[in-house]
């Protein structure tokens, strides 16, 4: 009975200790009051966004405007502040990181082996997954259509889909810091790290159900993307007089349909595998983890360019006003309207080669 009184029922399997406060109770130490210290800074924070709505009287503008508005400007800026408030914690956990490093020199430092292993998979996955892909998503909302002349992303329904999905994910993210603990198999998630055998707490749970939020997403804004470039331009835009970004996010939507695929099928087998006793990546039952490897780069290489194409559609239009010979812009808007669009995809489109290549 004292166990069911100190183990609620909303906690399903997980047990009391797995709230940090109850840890720092029990045994504070540095690395306790830095868990706990992260936790009480999630709730306080999820706390002011309540308290200040409600003081001031802002929840149908919040949900009205913002929540379920298909309006894709503003869908946009919720991504770039979802991809914000991630960055925050991710830099604060690097802050954290390097400390443990400098301080950790024939000393075990402030941080346990497994506290470490949290932060670094952390990190690592909320850089990519919630906060270079939602700050990537929430500029193409906003500027591809005004630079395509079109009201609205082809389908403004899937679009709010997917916003919610991402931020299912970065809150799975978040609340991993007050119930539980986050996995400590990388970003990566390599099996057999993140295996029932090896690792069966809640962990690589939060991390499978976040990573698979974000995939789907991003898949679907990228078909909602390429269907309004190829749908939705003005009349008389034709192909080769869309401004370059726009070609960007054209190439990284085209990537993200075909390269977010098989990260869903990866974390998918993966759950399969902890949940209902499959083998996809269990080498004694006749599985391969090696599979999963192959899985995850083919989502991991395209993934460099999702994230730096349309960044580098910026620098044509940032150096062409400035430089200190003019000859030097009318050379470079000269340039017949072909070359940048065909080299973008060339990069887009060679990401994969390295599964081209005949085994060595």
């Amino acid at each position: 009975m004292a166990d069911d009184v100190f183990n609620p029922f909303w906690l399903g399997k997980l047990g009391i200790e797995s709230l940090p406060f109850v840890g720092l109770i029990k045994d504070p130490n540095i690395n306790s009051v830095i868990s706990a210290g992260a936790a009480s800074m999630a709730v306080a924070g999820a706390l002011a966004v309540l308290i200040l709505l409600t003081w001031f009287g802002k929840w149908g503008t919040f949900w009205r405007d913002w929540l379920t508005s298909l309006d894709a400007k503003k869908i946009g800026v919720m991504y770039i502040v979802i991809a914000l408030v991630m960055l925050l914690r991710a830099v604060i956990e690097a802050g954290v990181m390097r400390s443990q490093q400098a301080v950790a020199v024939n000393d075990p430092g402030i941080l346990s082996p497994q506290h470490f292993g949290e932060l670094f998979s952390t990190h690592g996955t909320i850089m990519i997954f919630f906060m270079a892909m939602p700050f990537l998503t929430g500029v193409i909302n906003i500027v591809v259509p005004l630079q395509i002349g079109a009201r609205d992303v082809r389908f403004p329904l899937l679009n709010a889909i997917s916003l919610m999905l991402t931020a299912a994910g970065a809150i799975l993210i978040m609340i991993s810091l007050v119930i539980g603990e986050f996995s400590t198999g990388g970003w990566s998630g390599y099996p057999p790290f993140t295996g029932l055998a090896f690792n069966p707490g809640v962990g690589p749970d939060y991390w499978i159900w976040a990573v698979t939020l974000s995939s789907i997403a991003s898949t679907l804004s990228g078909l909602n993307f390429a269907v309004t470039i190829y749908k939705l331009r003005a009349p008389g835009m034709s192909w080769f007089r869309m401004p370059l970004f726009t070609w960007t996010a054209l190439c990284t939507s085209i990537l993200m349909i075909f390269a977010m695929m098989p990260l869903t099928v990866a974390t998918g087998m993966l759950a399969l595998d902890r949940y209902a006793g499959f083998h996809f990546f269990t080498n004694d039952a006749g599985g391969n983890m090696m599979n999963y490897a192959n899985l995850f780069w083919l989502f991991g290489h395209p993934e460099v360019y999702i994230v730096i194409l349309p960044p580098s559609a910026c620098s044509p239009r940032c150096f062409p006003p400035f430089p200190a010979n003019a000859s030097t812009a009318t050379n470079l808007w000269s340039l017949p309207p072909w070359p940048l669009p065909c080299s973008r995809f060339a990069c887009g489109f060679t990401t994969s080669s390295p599964w081209v290549r005949p085994p060595i």
